[in-house]
């Protein structure tokens, strides 16, 4: 069974579309037929066929402008005015009216972001803290001046981050969500203190467990990435482990060699080992609760 790709016409919401669409080919009985994957992914390129068509942004790229801000997709809709899932349905299946396409277009500037974010500060701390807030706006107008101090001197870039993960789970088994942040940690301000800058470009807050990327759990949504449940008898809890990982990118020696530094500092730690360890940094001990570690603790970095 092979995957063939064809040009079809549509005509959608009154508009003539020419639209890519990917099927498989049973060549034995010349029959062409997708799945519910598939079909998701036809159904996609025709909705944003029709929104290039129309002048309206397309679902990856209101993704990357939320990716900007590391926000999940109900904060940042309650953060424009919208309701809590308005982000979510225009990023599936759902196409934006023009109104809400300004909004959101409007957002990559920071200025303007800013003045949504402080409008809609109650509608954020419904479901985040304080602290979480503060973040934000520090995290924006970082980026107003051009700041990438909290970053490592890099814009978060998404590939890099998955060929960082692929690189770490085949080196590694029993990659847990837990250990594997602690591993992006150690990379990224390992390397910042070696070469001026991170590889992956997070940003990372104090957390219980010790450092975690800023919107980690949505970061860790992405398709590419198989996470998967296992009961673990020394927690007595369920575990979540990173099972697959998907990615094209190719790693610099250098941050290969980065890499490698930390894998072999640290691949006999078990979970709990690794978080104990990161606890005896300054990153840890000199920050509170949900504050942005800043790079400038990689110079003290025990590796």
């Amino acid at each position: 069974m092979e995957k063939i790709t064809r040009i079809e016409e549509f005509e959608f919401k009154e508009k003539k579309l020419k639209v890519e669409q990917i099927y498989y080919y049973d060549k034995e009985n010349d029959i062409y037929y997708d799945d519910e994957e598939l079909g998701n992914e036809n159904l996609k390129k025709i909705r944003n066929a029709y929104r290039k068509e129309v002048g309206l942004l397309e679902d990856d790229e209101i993704k990357n402008i939320r990716d900007f801000y590391n926000l999940n997709q109900r904060n940042f809709s309650l953060l424009l005015g919208f309701g809590e899932v308005t982000i979510t349905r225009y990023e599936s299946k759902s196409i934006q009216d023009k109104a809400h396409d300004a909004v959101i277009r409007s957002a990559t500037d920071p200025n303007v972001f800013l003045d949504y974010v402080r409008n809609n500060k109650e509608s954020y701390l419904k479901y985040n803290s304080l602290e979480s807030y503060n973040n934000l706006v520090k995290l924006i107008n970082n980026k107003i001046t051009n700041d990438l101090s909290d970053s490592g001197n890099v814009l978060y870039d998404e590939e890099k981050f998955l060929a960082v993960i692929c690189y770490i789970n085949s080196k590694i088994e029993n990659l847990t969500k837990t250990k594997l942040a602690k591993f992006l940690w150690y990379i990224d301000f390992k390397h910042f203190k070696d070469n001026g800058k991170s590889i992956t470009g997070l940003t990372y807050v104090h957390n219980f467990y010790g450092a975690y990327p800023l919107g980690y759990t949505e970061k860790l949504s992405n398709k590419k990435i198989k996470i998967i449940e296992k009961y673990s008898e020394i927690n007595d809890s369920l575990i979540y482990l990173i099972d697959d990982c998907k990615s094209d990118y190719k790693l610099s020696i250098e941050e290969e060699k980065t890499i490698d530094i930390v894998i072999d500092k640290f691949k006999c730690f078990n979970t709990k080992e690794l978080v104990d360890y990161m606890h005896n940094e300054d990153a840890y001990t000199k920050t509170k609760q949900q504050d942005i570690i800043n790079y400038k603790y990689s110079y003290t970095l025990s590796i």
